[in-house]
């Protein structure tokens, strides 16, 4: 059967439908993500070919393709943990692949889009905690302190740490980014930014209001990682990665931490250029970390990445007569002073794309769907840009595969 760890969501999926800028909604969107699971539905009844079981609803259901369905009850939630890919829908059906079905399984079961398995452990007002797990298996916990501010930028305060106060909400873990261990109101520090205009308009928009001012959205995550793929404005170079991902680095215990990736986009109160690569950073725990070599006298890069990533997008005809684009592991360095300090373990890699034949960074274009022909896996696709053309972009691919295989 496919693989359940991780698993991609829509901005535009029945039971989520919001956008990039509709702040009021975020902190429920995110407890279904990450928490609840969404678009409960009962099965009427179910018809079984082999490994082929097919779910009959009697309605329109809105599920789609590709996304990872919980069977709540019944004999089918003992295998596999309940959770099914989608393979195949019609308005009022679906299709999913379990190898060693019953041949004869009952209706009358609720089913709903599985979300990744975190524990939502604290909740007050404008802030979340949640505990997930690092790929050893040990909790941390990453704390959003949510806009609750109506004309201001739709963006979080996230804090990631390995203890936290369940009576305050705070993360008491000496090495996380102090700024946001305790902050209730998004400031002008590090962030997650989902919207490059101080607005309220957006406050409460559908997918579809949203669409021709945010384009598209979409999220992959697991147990062990969490990435937004969003566009923060209309334009091209837009586009927006907000991400915790699992590293691998030196045996230090400040560095024993995923990566926490977003922005510091400047004043909260005021719209920015929207070139997302000019204001993108990463830190592990309080480390601030870089993606490329830097040799400058001050030791800092003047982007997280250097754009573009190689000569030419595809491989030499030499060794490929097909148009092939490689990835490689993420290195990470320390912003100050250069030194190298691992890599990013799994959940993102770098896309090596030239100036031209690049990926379309136009926001109703990307993420965008490819895929691996020698995995076989399903890839998101989305860049962070210094500019209005691909040529300033550096993309980045997010496959929907396993991140920690047992």
């Amino acid at each position: 059967m496919k693989q359940t760890q991780t698993k991609l969501f829509d901005f535009s999926d029945v039971g989520l439908d919001f956008c990039a800028g509709s702040k009021n909604l975020f902190p429920d969107r995110f407890k279904r993500m990450l928490a609840l699971g969404y678009n409960s539905q009962t099965v009427a009844s179910v018809s079984v070919a082999g490994n082929q079981v097919t779910f009959n609803y009697g309605v329109s259901h809105g599920y789609v393709a590709d996304r990872v369905l919980k069977v709540g009850s019944g004999p089918l939630a003992a295998i596999h943990g309940g959770e099914f890919v989608i393979d195949s829908v019609t308005a009022t059906s679906l299709t999913v692949t379990i190898d060693d079905a019953p041949i004869s399984i009952a209706g009358g079961f609720t089913t709903i889009v599985a979300p990744l398995g975190w524990e939502l452990v604290y909740e007050k007002t404008n802030i979340q905690v949640y505990k997930f797990k690092q790929l050893d298996e040990s909790d941390i916990y990453l704390r959003v302190c949510f806009q609750n501010q109506s004309a201001r930028r739709n963006c979080l305060s996230p804090c990631i740490g390995k203890s936290f106060d369940p009576a305050t909400g705070f993360i008491i873990d000496l090495n996380a980014i102090d700024e946001n261990k305790a902050i209730t109101v998004p400031d002008n520090g590090f962030k997650w930014e989902f919207q490059v205009h101080a607005s309220a308009i957006y406050n409460d928009y559908t997918y579809a209001q949203g669409y021709s001012t945010y384009g598209k959205g979409q999220v992959v995550g697991s147990l062990y990682h969490l990435a937004f793929l969003s566009n923060t404005g209309p334009l091209a170079g837009y586009g927006s990665i907000n991400a915790i991902l699992p590293t691998l680095t030196h045996d230090y215990d400040s560095l024993r931490y995923p990566i926490l990736i977003g922005s510091t986009y400047g004043s909260i109160s005021a719209g920015n250029n929207g070139t997302t690569l000019t204001y993108a950073q990463a830190f592990i725990a309080s480390t601030p970390v870089i993606f490329q070599v830097t040799s400058t006298t001050s030791g800092t890069a003047s982007y997280i990445d250097a754009y573009p990533q190689a000569i030419n997008s595809f491989l030499s005809t030499a060794l490929d007569g097909f148009n092939t684009t490689t990835a490689e592991p993420i290195p990470l360095y320390m912003r100050n002073n250069g030194q190298f300090l691992g890599m990013i373990a799994a959940g993102a890699y770098r896309l090596k794309y030239a100036a031209t034949n690049a990926p379309s960074i136009t926001p109703t274009l990307t993420p965008s769907l490819t895929s691996d022909i020698d995995l076989n896996s399903n890839i998101l696709v989305h860049s962070l840009s210094g500019g209005n053309s691909a040529q300033y972009a550096v993309f980045y691919a997010f496959p929907i595969e396993e991140i920690k295989i047992a």
